[in-house]
């Protein structure tokens, strides 16, 4: 029993490193998120346009399979999970990196890069921070993700009945979620200190960073 709990510790540490090393440093066609942020910047010229630009831009990779399968071989999280599943949760980790970058947030921080994963899955993400705290937060995140995959299944297995409409609302449903997780990661980077962006959490409630989602929780998959 105890070599089990820690091969399953062993691999939601490494789902969570995985996901903050390729969302943080780049990977692929990806550049580091501080690079993508000063781009972003440069570009567009003032930061709300900046941040509009990123997601629009990963919105469109989401949702566009063709590129989410061709990135199936830089996909190696420690678990076996469908490419496109992979794909979406480490191009929504980089868009979020990038907006903490863009809002001025140092990415390479312990406390940045716990608030990244927070914000990966959304107010779902607050509750668990309330729930478990900062130390178990990051383990605990990666198999929250791991079970919303499980949640989300049965609909893809469905839909995937007919190819064209499994396609169409796999790539749908990877471009609304990742729109939403720029969003909240805006909201969430925009309203929580530079210095310390994690909620502050006593007596098991969130006091600080309440985000409020339109339109519902803000999930990956």
């Amino acid at each position: 029993m105890a070599d089990s709990k820690g091969e399953l510790s062993k691999t939601q540490q490494g789902i969570a490193d995985y996901l903050l090393r390729a969302g943080v440093d780049g990977f692929g066609p990806f550049k580091s998120a501080r690079e993508a942020a000063s781009d972003a910047l440069a570009k567009k010229g003032d930061e709300a346009a900046a941040v509009k630009h990123l997601i629009r831009t990963h919105v469109a990779l989401a949702g566009a399979q063709g590129f989410v399968m061709n990135l199936g071989g830089l996909i190696t999280l420690p678990i076996s999970l469908p490419s496109n599943v992979a794909a979406a949760y480490v191009i929504q980790t980089h868009l979020i990196a990038s907006i903490a970058a863009l809002r001025g947030h140092d990415v390479d921080s312990e406390e940045v890069q716990t608030a990244i994963l927070l914000c990966l899955l959304g107010n779902a993400g607050t509750e668990l921070f309330k729930k478990v705290g900062i130390k178990q937060f990051t383990k605990k995140a990666a198999s929250a993700l791991i079970t919303k995959y499980g949640t989300k299944k049965l609909g893809t297995v469905v839909a995937k009945g007919v190819p064209l409409l499994g396609g169409v609302i796999g790539g749908g449903v990877d471009a609304a979620s990742t729109r939403a997780v720029g969003a909240f990661a805006n909201r969430y980077f925009t309203q929580s200190d530079v210095e310390h962006p994690l909620p502050s959490v006593i007596d098991g409630e969130v006091v600080s960073v309440e985000i409020e989602e339109a339109g519902g929780t803000a999930e990956s998959r």
